[in-house]
Formats: C-alpha cells, sequence, structure tokens
C-alpha cells in the first residue's frame, strides 16, 4: 500500500469521525492492518484521535458485524493512547505492565473466521429431523445421486423407492434401513448416504455479548458456537457462570475456564432450538502480576483460594521470591497490603478487587565467587569449595590463559553496605602466601598485554589449538557479561556525567568494545579484553566515587619507565613491588639507583611532600609502603637511548645487521663492514629509511583519493570524462598495489669520497647492487623491456628497441631514472639540462602518458611517475 493510498484511506476515517459517516467494514480492516507506527503518523498529521476512531470501529462493528468483542475496540484504545507520547516523554514514562483479562482473546476474531460444527463430523447417533438434507448416491444396476430434504412431516421421498419416514430414527439407523430397502427393490443397485446440510435451529443468545440476539445455528452447535455468534463477550462478562436454559430452566451451567485451562468440554454440550445463552456480569475478579507464568485478570468463585487462583495463573516461575506473596487490597479507608505466607494460601480467601503480587527473588549469588579475566574457565564458583584463593586458582600452569600476567591480580572485596577495597596478589607468590576469599569476592586475572593486536601476535606465535582459541572467545564473552553487571551496579554512565566525560568519550569506548571480539578498525589501537584499561576502569571510578574526606581515594599514579603508566587502586601494606607489579614491571631504561615519591598529606592544608630513594634497594628490602594518592616516578637512565640498528645488503664484505651509536655515518658502517666487494655496483646503490617509507605511504593514499575525486568531477561536467574506464580502472589498481620503499636518493661515491655526510637513523638500510649492463624502457611503449647497454645508441633508439611510443605517450618529457635513484632530463626536453653520455648501465628511460589527451587530468602523469619511481627501486633491490 502506497503513501497516497494511506492517505486518502485516513481522509475517509476523518470524514467519518467528523461528520459522523458509519466507516465501512473494509475501510476499518484495511486501517487496523497498518503497522502501529503508520497509524500513529497518520494520526498526528492530521490532528486526530485514534481513541475516536477505536471507538467508532468497535460500535460500527456491534451493528453491522458482530464479529469484534468490545476487548479489541479497549486494545485499540491503548494502542492509541500510546501514540501520543513523544519519544522524550516515553523515556521518563514509568514502564507498567500490561495485564489482560484472562479467556476473552478466544472471542477476539471475528465470527466469520469461526468453523461451526461441519457435516463430515455428524456423529451415528445423530437424530435426523425436518431440515436435515441427505446426499443418496445410488450405484450399480441404477446409479444416480440426489439430495433428499426430511419434508415437514418427517419422510423423504426416494424417486426410486417407496418414502420413508425417518423422525426419530438416528442417522446410523437410515443408513441400515436404505441399505436393506435398496437391496430388496433395487436389484443389482447399491447406496451410499451422507448428511448434505444440517437443519438450522434459532437460539437466543443474551447477557454480556457483543451483539445479543436470536441466531440460526446448524443441529450440532454448542454453547461456545453461540458465543462466537453473538461476537463474543464483552469485558464484564462473566466467563464461569455461562448458563444454557431450556423453556425457561436451567439445564447446564458453562465454566470456560475447565475449557481453557483443562481442556474439558464436558460442560460444553448441543443446543437445541428455542434455547437461551445468558451471559451474566463477572462478580468476582483479582490481578495476578509479577513473577507468575501467565499474568491476568481472573474470574474466581467464592470458595477459591490464593491456591486456586496459583494454578490459573500457571503456577510460580523460577525466579519467583515464595516466602510470601502480597494482597493489595480495597477497603473503605484505603488500600492496604496483606502478606500471606505459603502455609495459609490454601486456606485464604480473597475479596473482589484484590491485586496479587509476586515479587522476584533477590538475583544476588550466596556463598559465592567470581573468576574473571584472562582465566580458562571464567565464572562464579562455590565458597565452600573455593574458600581461598589457591583453591580455586589451582595449578596456574592449567587454570591460566597464555596472556595471563603471573605478577599481577586483584581481589574486589566489599560493595552494597561496605566500600569497596581490594587485595592486590601475585601467582608466583600463592604457595608462600594464600588468601582467604568471602562471599561476593571478585577475583580479576590481567592481561599482560595492553593492546589487542599485541597480544593476538603472541597467541598467534603459539599456534594455539582449536579448543584453546574456543576458550579464548569464552573467557572473553564471560568478561564481557560481568564487566557490564558491574558497571550497572556502580552506574558508570552516572558517574561519567559527574567527572565530566562527553559522548564523543563514550562512542570511542563502545566502538573499543565492539572491536574486543574482532571486528576492529584497521590502524586502530584497541585495548585487549583483559587489558589493565579495561578491566580496571569502572573499579577506579567506584573507589573514587566512594572517597571522602575521612576516607581518601584508595588510589596510587605510577609514572615513568613502567610498562603501563597509571592510576592503580593501592591495597593495604602495599610496597614499591607491589605498585611497579600493577604498572606491568620496570622497561630496560628504568634508573635502579634512584626513584622519586611524592606524597599528599592533610592537616590544616594540604602539604606535598617528595622523597627520593635508592630503587634497587628499595625492591630487595621494602622499608615503607604506599598510601592514598601517592605518586611513584620512575625515572629513565640518562644518555639512555634505545639500540639502534642499520642492514647493510648485497655487494658488501660482511652485510649483515649493525648496531649504531647515536650520530654514527654511513661512511663509518660501512668501513665496519669491510667496504665493497669488486662487483658493487656503487652508483647504483639504494638506501630507504622507515621515516621516508611512512611519508611515501601516506603520499599515495593521498594521491589514490585525489585522483578519485578528480575524475568523479570530471565525470559529472557536461562534456563528461574522455578517460576510458579500463584505464582508470588501471591506474587506481596499480596505486593500489604499490608498496612504499621510503628510498632516499643519495651519492654513495661522495659520501664515500668525503664529500657529503649521511647520519643514519634507526632501520636505516643500504642495498648495494651488484654491476649491471642494461638499460631498461618503461611507460607508454609498445613492448617495454631491457636491452643490453650499448654506448653509441641514445635515447631514441632504446626506445625504438622497445616498439616505439605508444598513442598517449608524451614524447617530449622523456626522463631518465639514474641508477642512483635521482631524475635526469635529456637535453631534447625544452627546459632540460644540456649534459653529455647522461646514459649509463643500469639507467631507466621513462616514457610518460600524455595527461592533456586526457582532458587535463593533472593527477595522472604524477601518479604513474610515482608507480614508475618506486617499481624501479624496487626492481634494484630484487636483483640482489
Amino acid at each position: 500500500m502506497t503513501i497516497r493510498h494511506l492517505l486518502m484511506l485516513f481522509a475517509i476515517f476523518f470524514v467519518s469521525t467528523t461528520f459522523a459517516i458509519t466507516p465501512t467494514k473494509e475501510q476499518l480492516e484495511q486501517f487496523k492492518k497498518l503497522p502501529k507506527s503508520q497509524q500513529t503518523l497518520l494520526a498526528k498529521q492530521y490532528g486526530i484521535d485514534l481513541g475516536s476512531i477505536s471507538s467508532s470501529d468497535g460500535n460500527s462493528q456491534s451493528t453491522k458485524e458482530p464479529g469484534d468483542s468490545t476487548i479489541n475496540s479497549n486494545k485499540n484504545r491503548d494502542l492509541s493512547e500510546q501514540g501520543y507520547f513523544s519519544e522524550e516523554e516515553k523515556r521518563f514514562k514509568p514502564h507498567v505492565e500490561k495485564i489482560k483479562p484472562f479467556g476473552y482473546d478466544i472471542f477476539s476474531q471475528q465470527a466469520s473466521t469461526f468453523s461451526q460444527a461441519e457435516v463430515s463430523l455428524v456423529p451415528d447417533d445423530y437424530l435426523l429431523g425436518v431440515g436435515d438434507k441427505l446426499k443418496v448416491t445410488l450405484f450399480g444396476q441404477l446409479s444416480s445421486e440426489q439430495i433428499i430434504e426430511v419434508d415437514t412431516r418427517g419422510r423423504i421421498s426416494i424417486p426410486e423407492l417407496q418414502p420413508i419416514d425417518v423422525l426419530g430414527l438416528t442417522f446410523s439407523e437410515l443408513v441400515n434401513l436404505l441399505k436393506v430397502k435398496v437391496s430388496k427393490e433395487l436389484l443389482g443397485t447399491s447406496v451410499y448416504v451422507s448428511i448434505a446440510e444440517l437443519k438450522s435451529i434459532n437460539v437466543l443468545v443474551l447477557g454480556e455479548v457483543s451483539t445479543p440476539g436470536s441466531y440460526s445455528l446448524n443441529s450440532l452447535s454448542t454453547i461456545t458456537h453461540g458465543l462466537y455468534k453473538s461476537g463474543g463477550l464483552t469485558e464484564i462478562a462473566s466467563l464461569r457462570n455461562i448458563q444454557l436454559r431450556r423453556k425457561g430452566e436451567l439445564v447446564q451451567t458453562l465454566d470456560l475456564y475447565e475449557l481453557l485451562l483443562e481442556g474439558n468440554t464436558a460442560d460444553d454440550i448441543e443446543l437445541k432450538s428455542g434455547d437461551t445463552v445468558f451471559v451474566p456480569s463477572i462478580t468476582h475478579q483479582v490481578k495476578v502480576s509479577g513473577l507468575v507464568r501467565r499474568p491476568a485478570f481472573f474470574e474466581f468463585k467464592e470458595t477459591e483460594t490464593i491456591s486456586d487462583i496459583m494454578k490459573m495463573a500457571g503456577g510460580l516461575k523460577a525466579s519467583a521470591y515464595t516466602d510470601e506473596i502480597k494482597v493489595i487490597r480495597f477497603s473503605n479507608e484505603a488500600r492496604k497490603v496483606v502478606s500471606v505466607s505459603p502455609k495459609d494460601l490454601i486456606n485464604f480467601r480473597l475479596n473482589d478487587g484484590d491485586e496479587i503480587s509476586i515479587q522476584e527473588s533477590s538475583s544476588k549469588f550466596r556463598d559465592e565467587v567470581t573468576l574473571i579475566g584472562a582465566v580458562v574457565r571464567p565464572g562464579k564458583y562455590s565458597l565452600t569449595k573455593s574458600p581461598d584463593l589457591r583453591t580455586l586458582i589451582g595449578d596456574p600452569k592449567e587454570s591460566l590463559l597464555p596472556q595471563a600476567d603471573r605478577q599481577y591480580g586483584l581481589i574486589l572485596r566489599g560493595g552494597f553496605f561496605s566500600d569497596y577495597s581490594v587485595i592486590q596478589f601475585s601467582f608466583l607468590e600463592l604457595k608462600e602466601q594464600n588468601i582467604s576469599l568471602q562471599s561476593g569476592d571478585q577475583v580479576f586475572v590481567f592481561s599482560r598485554y595492553e593492546y589487542k593486536n599485541e597480544e593476538d601476535e603472541m597467541l598467534e606465535s603459539l599456534d594455539l589449538t582449536e579448543k584453546e582459541l574456543e576458550l579464548q572467545n569464552k573467557s572473553k564473552l564471560w568478561h564481557l557479561y560481568e564487566q557490564q553487571l558491574f558497571e550497572a551496579f556502580v552506574n558508570v554512565d552516572a558517574l561519567s556525567q559527574l567527572n565530566g566525560k562527553d559522548e564523543e568519550k563514550k562512542d570511542e569506548e563502545a566502538e573499543q568494545w565492539v572491536s574486543l571480539l574482532g571486528d576492529e578498525q584497521q590502524g586502530t589501537q584497541v585495548f585487549s579484553p583483559f587489558s589493565r584499561a579495561n578491566l580496571l576502569e569502572p573499579i577506579l571510578k567506584r573507589l573514587s566515587y566512594q572517597a571522602t574526606p575521612s576516607n581518601p581515594v584508595k588510589l596510587i599514579t605510577v609514572k615513568g619507565k613502567v610498562r603501563y603508566p597509571g592510576s592503580y587502586p593501592v591495597s593495604e601494606n602495599c610496597t614499591v613491588a607491589d605498585a611497579i607489579n600493577a604498572a606491568g614491571g620496570l622497561v630496560e631504561s628504568a634508573f635502579m639507583s634512584q626513584a622519586e615519591l611524592t606524597s599528599y598529606k592533610r592537616g590544616g592544608s594540604l602539604n606535598v611532600e617528595h622523597m627520593s630513594f635508592n630503587l634497587s634497594d628499595e625492591l630487595a628490602s621494602p622499608s615503607f609502603f604506599l598510601s592514598s594518592k601517592d605518586t611513584l616516578n620512575i625515572l629513565a637512565t640518562p644518555k639512555w637511548s634505545e639500540e639502534n640498528q642499520v642492514v647493510l645488503k648485497g655487494e658488501v664484505k660482511f652485510p649483515g645487521l649493525y648496531t649504531i651509536a647515536r650520530g654514527e655515518s654511513l661512511l663509518s658502517v660501512i668501513e665496519r663492514a669491510g667496504g665493497f666487494t669488486e662487483f658493487a655496483a656503487v652508483n647504483g646503490a639504494v638506501f630507504t629509511r622507515d621515516e621516508i617509507k611512512k611519508q611515501e605511504e601516506q603520499q599515495i593514499i593521498k594521491l589514490t583519493e585525489s585522483l578519485q575525486r578528480e575524475i568523479a568531477t570530471k565525470s559529472l561536467r557536461p562534456n563528461g570524462n574522455d578517460v576510458a574506464y579500463s584505464e582508470v580502472k588501471q591506474l587506481l589498481a596499480d596505486l593500489s598495489k604499490v608498496k612504499a620503499k621510503g628510498r632516499l636518493v643519495i651519492d654513495l661515491p661522495k659520501i664515500l669520497d668525503g664529500e657529503q655526510n649521511l647520519i643514519l637513523q634507526d632501520g636505516d638500510t643500504l642495498i648495494v647492487p651488484p654491476q649491471r649492463d642494461s638499460i631498461s624502457v618503461i611507460g607508454e611503449v609498445n613492448y617495454p623491456s631491457s636491452h643490453l647497454f650499448e654506448g653509441n645508441l641514445d635515447l631514441s633508439q632504446y626506445v625504438s628497441k622497445s616498439g616505439g611510443f605508444k598513442e598517449f605517450a608524451d614524447e617530449d618529457s622523456l626522463y631518465i631514472i639514474k641508477a642512483n635513484g635521482s631524475v635526469l632530463i635529456p637535453e631534447s626536453s625544452w627546459f632540460a639540462v644540456k649534459q653529455d653520455n647522461y646514459l649509463e648501465p643500469g639507467d631507466t628511460i621513462v616514457v610518460p602518458l600524455d595527461s592533456t589527451s586526457l582532458d587535463t587530468l593533472t593527477l595522472w602523469s604524477t601518479s604513474t611517475q610515482i608507480i614508475y619511481q618506486i617499481g624501479v627501486a624496487m626492481a634494484a633491490i630484487s636483483s640482489i
């Protein structure tokens, strides 16, 4: 259905509700089939009350078609009321559990959808009467098929047979009678008899039904058929005292609860012509909510108790609190709450309007401890079976994941009625110093890697089995589950607002959480699932939140030359060694002779004290303990520098990896390597640097984006884009495959002669290729190839050897990439620098693309030059 049709349909409803024109049943049905969101949208657009439409729906159906009960109208009214709340209002609107009366839904469908008793189900003891129609089929010597009706005298007339009196006969008796008569009167003929149509009966359906009145039903209809035919029950109808009256006398009472809850149809007897089905109003009703399997409004009899009502509600859920059931009761003065114990349920009498509330049992575990983090089997454990940390962990080799930090673990204790505190431990010391656990303790095991890529590289190097990988994923999922539970308890969002955390920071953290299970974006540093940053964040927030002037925050800060500087929870008797273990340990450059501790002393004012100490002595024999807000600063060794290394490859006498001092030159390292071999092509040396490689990678990325943008811009112009799609696709593909080499063009002969000086950096590489005797021709030539160097040949002759120029070659922009990586423009170009004998072995002649023929794609030639130049460097390197 299109929007136009929806608007037309809603316009019909607008006219109907405004000018009292009754909408047709088809219009009502079409509108009811629309999604709730579309109904609400149209209602708001036209300013119409959906409640009035719902009520008109119910009224029209009560007069036109007794199909929908008034309960449906109430449902639509509830939906319309919900539609008037904006998204902001819904956020603050308290959630109210919707509870409906039990049993009325069975009559909520239209009467046309309810199938009355079918003739195929007619029993053998069915009594034939006036109006029944029989289908009589003769076959054999005589063949015919006829529909015969029982006339007003109770007879049937079959043309081939004499009239037969059937009034008072059962269906099976008639079948046997016809078989005997046909066998005697029609030799060689057999008969088959079935009911074609049942006789009709008229019954009255009165009381609390949607459309009271007289209805014509077939003779096999029961009490429930009459209820369906009348459109169902109203919302105040009694389901437990439906009366069948025959000739003024009560002959049957139907309790629909027995039918709905037990499937008992014994009281749903067949109707006879002239019967009256009367549905009285409900007199006693109780509301059952909470932890039951079937929350609803239930009708009850005066003799029934709460125990009976609980059976109607399907019993209690497993999480229900069974020690007490609350009953809210109305009185003249005010509502009151009555507590009912389990032993009183069978005797407790209910009043009309009582509300029975079953509350949820506490979700708090009893006598349990939780193991979280880099462990094989995370989860909750019984305190009775694991009374101490050593028993809980067991053998660390079997219970910890490979990435677990053996030096640092935390026990989080407290909460609810007490402040949180932490106990720090080391798995390596559990044999000598065990720790007793308490109910509710959470044991955190951290990864020794802070970032996910580092942890993944380590795990890949271990070549884990499929089962071990499965354990990794299970541990991550359990950690995520426990982290969410804990954050919900400490209300991390509220704390973040108090601490001024902005929404952008929250979004970043959410992206990191999504990345934990493997969907991380390229180029981003994502914390490991069991990193200190992830596991400690809610703990640090809670400790900060519970701090008071008399109870300072239980945090310390570790700075300087440790693996993971930051803030950490402080436990009792925390030593410098404990603080360093919390921060992941010392790095190599840590200065062991001196460290600094900054403490804050609260008195009349806040005083800051600094203390220097020998780190080695303090680690060997602790002399003091850290306290709240202390800052430990691990200093760096003076003049410390990380080990710098460079690589020499190719025609070097002693190629390999060389460690260099800061400020050391390339010439110095070459001399340490013994110089070059007699086959070295010194003028063709390739020098690469990591820093330049990163710059080239960024340049290639930017160039690719710019080229795509320029091509897209030109394609939108009126003249279109003259560049062939295949050419564009190939160039972009070439750019995506280009791997930056970070080549720095150097003149190695001048460096060897002392005319130039090159200071080395960590990661530099010098590649000296062997002497070459070839000239390469690449670019827009018909056959790019390499040719043996001949000193008497010029540029045009080498190009001719490669098949000559292509159609879009830029003949005037020829250039030469020398063996050392420098670019030389020959004198044939108008801007060339005149030079004799500019071709040497190892050079590469480049024939560029004529970008002017491609609708002035200015980036085209730049892109191809980068590809050519990096390609030449790669060729020089691969020749070694």
